[in-house]
This record gives C-alpha cells, structure tokens and sequence, in this order.
C-alpha cells in the first residue's frame, strides 16, 4: 500500500514538474503588432497558460523581427504564425493545435472578379503588408506590388487609385473599415486561408505536451470558439 502511494507521488510529480519550473515567472511572447488577429490569440494563450499555473506576457514586433527575437531566445517563443517560415528558424518548435484560421481576402475599388488562386493577380498592381511571408507569397504573382508598413495603409492605397487590389486578412480588414469606412470592397473566395500555430523556444520542449493537451481540450470543449465570438473579436 505504501509503495502505491509512494509511486502515486511520484507520478504526480512528475506530471506537475513542467509548470511548477514556472510558477511566479511568467513567460514572455513575441507576437505582431497590429491587427484584430493577436488580441484574440493572445485571449488564447493566456486562458491555456493558466491552467498550468503559468503567467504570460507579450512584447510586439513588426512581423520579421518578432520571429527573430523568439528564434534568438530572446523570449520564450512566438505567440502565433504560420508554417511558411517554419524553414527560416532553427530554435522554435510549433504547438500542433491550430489556433486560428486566416483568410486573406482580395480587396478592389472598381473591378470585379472571381478570384481563381494567385493567377488572378496577373495582371494587377496589388498592396500589401511589408514582413508578412504570406503576403510575399501572394504578390510574387502580380504584376506589381507594393509593400506598405501597416495593412490601413495598404487599404488607403488602394481607396486613394494608386493601385488596383489590396491583399488583406478578413479580420483586419473588417476592423479598419468599421473605423474608416472606405469605398472598395472584397472580391470572393478568399485567396488563402492560413491556418495558425503557437510557437515555443525548443528550450521549453518539454512543455509543448502540456500546452498542447490544453489547447486540445479548449478546443474540443468549445473555449476557443467563445474567445473567437466575443464582441470585441466579432469584427
């Protein structure tokens, strides 16, 4: 009896080890400044965090150089991106539950469209947002491209004639034009849809079994789903 309760213990603290290492330290994470996106990941992260007891906190980075401080160990890891970089770092290690999903909508002013891949592009001048290996992707398609420091700006450019489309995330785009109504509009499908990952420093390699666990259970229980249908995130 003795030696049950002994390994019953000793099972439990092996269970615990991961998230008490943390307790009273929080971990800290890059993620993109800008945009409706990492409010709600960051919603996410913080819910899923604490169940393990463990605090955390975000710094914001313009999208390149957030992945290059978390890759660097400057932070403990990335609060989200997509696997296209995922060649580029050597040091992070992607939680295998999707966050979020993003659609990136084609935006115009005075042409109209069905949109068929990234061919359809051919023939335009098309803006998007600079550091964003998604956008990159996209607009090496086109006939030209302009890369803006914030996706408004790439919306501005767009209202203004300069160029003929706009490459914009669905959420993004929704909340800048319920603040600054402008005249264009989304042409359909969606030209990609990104699915989204939690990022950890592989020095926290042992912890991405327990964050992975929870984010499971937040999302077969349906706790994402309520983050993501918050007023403040239905924009």
């Amino acid at each position: 009896m003795l030696l049950a309760v002994r390994s019953g213990l000793f099972f439990l603290t092996l269970m615990m080890a991961p998230t008490c290492a943390y307790a009273g330290k929080p971990m800290v994470f890059s993620t993109i400044e800008g945009g409706s996106v990492a409010p709600i990941v960051m919603s996410i992260l913080t819910s899923a965090y604490a169940e393990l007891g463990i605090d955390v906190e975000f710094k914001f980075y313009p999208p390149s150089r957030g992945v290059l401080v978390a890759d660097a160990g400057l932070y403990d890891g990335e609060a989200f991106r997509g696997m296209d970089f995922i060649d580029e770092v050597t040091n992070l290690l992607p939680v295998m539950v999707v966050i979020i999903e993003v659609d990136w909508w084609v935006y115009a002013k005075d042409i109209q469209f069905e949109v068929d891949g990234y061919k359809s592009l051919a023939t335009y001048s098309v803006s998007s947002r600079r550091g964003i290996l998604a956008a990159d992707n996209i607009l090496q398609y086109t006939r030209k491209k302009q890369m803006l420091n914030t996706f408004e700006q790439t919306l501005l450019t767009l209202d203004a004639g300069r160029v003929d489309l706009a490459i914009i995330p669905a959420r993004v785009a929704l909340a800048i034009l319920k603040n600054k109504p402008m005249d264009i509009y989304p042409l359909s499908p969606p030209i990609r849809v990104d699915k989204l990952y939690h990022f950890l420093h592989k020095k926290h390699k042992k912890l991405i079994p327990k964050i992975t666990e929870t984010l499971k259970r937040m999302e077969k229980n349906g706790v994402m789903k309520r983050i993501w249908a918050l007023p403040e995130n239905r924009q």
